[in-house]
């Protein structure tokens, strides 16, 4: 599965940091690096899309079976 979310907010290169424990924000990229297969950024003017790839169980693995 391939997602990528838009931020058109910021053109900042994204990259995943450690958010203060009381911080609102800064925890999604982290997630993403962790859980995704892979992921990278499309920086263009006034905003930033970040995208990433999700791995998939193959068939007959774990489920109801």
């Amino acid at each position: 599965m391939l997602v990528a979310v838009r931020d058109c907010g910021s053109s900042r290169i994204p990259y995943p940091r450690q958010a203060e424990e009381e911080a609102q924000s800064g925890r999604g990229l982290a997630l993403v690096d962790t859980l995704a297969a892979r992921w990278g950024f499309h920086p263009s003017p006034g905003s930033t899309s970040v995208w990433f790839q999700l791995a998939t169980p193959s068939p007959g693995l774990g489920g109801d079976g």
